[in-house]
């Protein structure tokens, strides 16, 4: 059995969050950030691929309880809440990475504390009336970099972030990433501090 953190990349199929089916049903290039659960309902911040046109925001305003545009690319969206969700957002798991891959189907990288409690979350979630199908599981150090933390500093690299003439700012390499720059500023300082203690072990050996 696995001890310690997992990071599992799980597909979970018959997803009932509809904000997910709106993202299938009008085949939106949109990834979901940022939920924040209530009593009987739930708030996602879409961030779109390309610029959002005044159909497709009409078309969201149709299908939710409420929805705001809040730039070009994102659209803040509050619908009925859903057990998914629920599970996702109010446990003791990290959402790393959402994905939506297919109807009412979604790819989700998840951080979880240990086996157990992803074993867990599968039971209840196939409860629910979903199906989840785990891809892989990595056991996760201290010292090692998660894949949504690689991911990150590949594009803060690629795109200048660290350059001596920084060519983003903080705040425009979290809008491209769909999180806030306070989020963005705390993966980017847990990331580096596992780089740079990498770097000096390895100096040592």
């Amino acid at each position: 059995m696995k001890r310690g953190p997992i990071e599992a990349t799980v597909v979970i199929e018959n997803h009932p969050c509809q904000v997910i089916g709106l993202i299938s049903e009008l085949d939106l290039k949109a990834s979901v950030e940022n939920v924040k659960l209530g009593d009987n309902t739930t708030d996602h911040i879409m961030t779109f691929e390309r610029k959002i046109d005044d159909e497709i925001v009409s078309e969201i305003k149709k299908r939710s309880i409420k929805s705001l545009r809040l730039s070009d690319f994102k659209v803040w969206v509050r619908t009925n809440g859903c057990g998914v969700c629920r599970l996702l957002y109010s446990s003791e798991i990290v959402v790393e990475k959402v994905k939506v891959i297919g109807p009412k189907t979604v790819l989700y990288t998840l951080l979880v504390l240990n086996n157990t409690a992803l074993k867990d979350f599968i039971r209840k979630v196939s409860e629910g009336g979903s199906k989840v199908t785990v891809l892989n599981t990595t056991v996760v150090s201290d010292n090692e970099l998660t894949e949504r933390q690689k991911e990150i500093l590949k594009l803060a690299y690629k795109l200048g972030y660290f350059d001596e003439d920084r060519k983003i700012s903080l705040s425009e390499l979290a809008g491209k990433l769909g999180i806030s720059a306070p989020t963005l500023e705390e993966i980017l300082r847990k990331a580096l501090r596992k780089a740079v203690k990498y770097y000096l072990d390895k100096k040592v050996e």
